[in-house]
């Protein structure tokens, strides 16, 4: 049965534009389907052999859409030779602007040309919401066959260049992951590097000159993330790439253009490379590392031309195979977080955090406590990277998001042929791939009972035994387990073993919520919008929101509120910029301040501002208010002199005293 592609993209227009370039290359080797984030009903993904995506912010979007476990792939694109013929032609040192639809496309494309060795020419990426640019560009560089709207209105030559093509790292790739045979393979690499150029396009060659050509070729494979050692007919080695040279420990010049032999003599337990036959995944032990090694042999029309043998690192491999979606695994196998992550003065936190940097020091089971949102798994990632164990694994999982059958497959693995739909050659769980690192256990209230014995079992034993297996594995992974649940009410209801509670509650620490750390509120909001650039001026009123919400969520909620208003206002930030579910009576600042505020802005525009009309505007900027209430608000206010209130029709206005009052405080700059 032939292979299943599905394809992730950003429109309709790209997803059937790669599922085209696919089917040229593979022909009817592969059944191609899609998904994009527009479409009328995106269906959800749960049969296929390969997982294509365009970018990771496209993966981001579509990941709750994965539910299968199929590998996934970031697509690797290039030019035609056509495209790059034509960039060519532009003169040096002239200023050029590369267009895409959005900062990564953009900034990926330019470096694409400076590797296929165009240095002569500035570009500068520009996208949509990009507004600058320098002067004098006389060229624009867009993909689509019309200019894109967003492109700016300028004297410039447009370059179209197409959309951009599979590089050849990505289609070797895929014949790797989707296993398609030799022939096959060869036929493909061969038609396919006709189409397009390659990163050795930078320098300047003559087909004729042999060693020229194999010299391409080596910067062609030092693309790729195996070891490759290519030889001829002869069993003379023609080519190692870097990865390989570094695997193995020897230099290039020690054996290109010498006999297969002298590997062997050097390493007795490769003999088996001299074999008249293919050799595939076979698990060897090399100077203390295991070592994957693959044999490819080279014919064509029945002729032999050599051998190419390709080595993988056991442990790269077993990351490489885990990089799915992050439903499954979380942040993977690495987390960036450390202690300067956790930003905050009140004392409670301080000590949270003091408590986890001398716990860090320990190998012993940590359990975090904290509402949801707080920064539990930041925490976690502080402490494994603050710990010895901070070079190896740190994998994480979401204990309640995946149903009990297959969170037990992730956590343990499986043999082939455990149950219907195992994967061939069955699959390593997260416990051992964070075999001497971390695994975090996030959720861990919702384990269900009969995993939490086996779990129990691998804390106290520190084995564990794969589904539809029979032998014992032997771990070596810390345990950080994290809850938003109260676990001794779990324990009397009978829901929560109190053999694992206690086994997991060696070092309990307490995270706090966002309301009991009021003092980091305002300090939380400076530091992420100068994290994002985003260094705006903050009124007064909006402070006093921050300050006066409860914050159920916690600092993701108030990195996501941040996120909003940021977006939706250009200026500075106020209340009434807030997501609407947030401006409400319970939530609002002084009414006194926010209406004196309307009736400043109203009468800069010369608005009406009779009591219905004022009604109106409170509304649509902040939440209902009766017309009653704004009739005692204006009342309150001319007492205090911040309002003159006139007869008729005319309606009210703010007095100096109001203006000065609003400034004073800084609700208006």
């Amino acid at each position: 049965m032939n292979k299943k592609v599905t394809i992730l993209a950003i429109d309709e227009q790209v997803s059937k534009f790669f599922k085209s370039e696919l089917k040229k290359i593979f022909s009817d080797l592969l059944r191609i389907d899609y998904r994009y984030p527009d479409m009328e009903v995106v269906f959800q993904v749960y049969d296929t052999d390969l997982i294509l995506y365009t970018d990771p912010e496209i993966l981001n979007i579509m990941v709750d859409k994965i539910k299968c476990d199929a590998p996934t792939l970031m697509m690797k694109r290039t030019i035609t030779k056509e495209a790059l013929n034509r960039i060519r032609e532009i003169p040096p040192g002239k200023k050029v602007l590369v267009s895409n639809i959005n900062q990564y496309m953009a900034n990926e494309t330019m470096a694409l040309f400076y590797q296929l060795g165009i240095t002569d020419v500035q570009f500068y990426p520009y996208y949509e919401g990009k507004s600058s640019y320098p002067e004098e560009i006389e060229y624009i560089i867009v993909p689509e066959d019309e200019a894109y709207d967003f492109l700016p209105d300028i004297e410039a030559e447009i370059i179209l260049i197409g959309n951009r093509v599979f590089d050849i790292s990505n289609i070797l790739d895929i014949l790797s992951i989707l296993r398609i045979d030799s022939v096959n393979s060869e036929r493909i690499i061969k038609k396919y590097l006709i189409k397009v150029p390659t990163i050795w396009y930078a320098f300047d060659y003559g087909w004729e000159n042999r060693r020229i050509l194999l010299n391409q070729w080596e910067l062609l494979l030092d693309e790729l993330m195996s070891g490759v050692i290519v030889t001829d007919q002869e069993n003379q080695i023609e080519l190692i790439n870097n990865k390989a040279k570094n695997i193995l420990n020897i230099k290039k010049q020690e054996i290109v253009g010498r006999g297969i032999d002298i590997l062997i003599n050097r390493f007795k337990n490769l003999n088996f490379i001299l074999d008249q036959k293919e050799i595939k995944d076979k698990l060897v032990n090399f100077e203390g590392k295991e070592l994957v090694f693959t044999v490819k042999m080279v014919e064509f029309d029945g002729q032999f031309y050599g051998k190419i043998i390709i080595i993988s690192p056991y442990r790269d491999m077993i990351e490489t195979q885990q990089k799915v979606h992050k439903q499954l695994i979380g942040k993977g196998h690495f987390t960036d977080y450390q202690f300067s992550d956790i930003i905050g003065d009140n004392i409670l936190i301080k000590k949270a955090k003091e408590i986890s940097r001398l716990v860090a020091q320990s190998d012993s089971t940590v359990l975090l406590l904290g509402d949801s949102g707080t920064g539990k798994e930041l925490f976690a990632g502080a402490i494994h990277n603050c710990s010895q164990r901070s070079r190896e694994p740190f994998v994480a999982v979401n204990c309640a998001t995946l149903p009990e059958n297959l969170l037990e497959s992730e956590l343990f693995g499986y043999e082939e042929g455990a149950f219907t739909g195992a994967r061939k050659g069955g699959k390593i769980g997260l416990f051992e791939q964070a075999n001497t690192g971390t695994i975090l256990l996030d959720e861990i209230g919702d384990l269900p009972l009969n995993l939490q014995a086996r779990l129990l079992r691998a804390i106290e034993e520190k084995e564990i035994m794969r589904l539809g297996g029979d032998s014992i594995i032997t771990i070596d992974a810390r345990i950080i387990a994290a809850t938003n649940q109260n676990l001794m009410q779990l324990m009397k209801k009978g829901k929560f073993r109190k053999d694992l509670f206690y086994r997991l509650n060696v070092f309990q620490i307490k995270i706090p919520a966002l309301k009991e750390r009021e003092n980091d509120i305002l300090l939380l909001t400076e530091h992420y919008l100068n994290s994002w650039g985003e260094a705006r001026q903050i009124t007064c009123d909006l402070k006093e929101f921050l300050l006066k919400y409860e914050w159920p969520g916690n600092v993701r909620e108030l990195k996501n509120t941040l996120k909003f208003i940021t977006t939706v206002s250009h200026e500075k930030l106020s209340f009434k910029n807030l997501p609407a579910y947030l401006k409400t009576k319970q939530n609002s600042p002084d009414k006194e301040v926010l209406l004196l505020k309307r009736l400043f802005y109203l009468n800069e525009t010369k608005a009406s501002t009779g009591r219905r009309s004022l009604r109106k505007d409170f509304k649509q900027n902040y939440y209902n208010i009766s017309e009653m209430e704004i009739r005692k608000l204006l009342h309150n206010l001319n007492e205090k002199d911040m309002v003159n209130i006139a007869r008729g029709r005319a309606g009210s206005s703010i007095s100096e005293k109001g203006i000065n009052y609003l400034k004073k405080n800084k609700y208006i700059f």
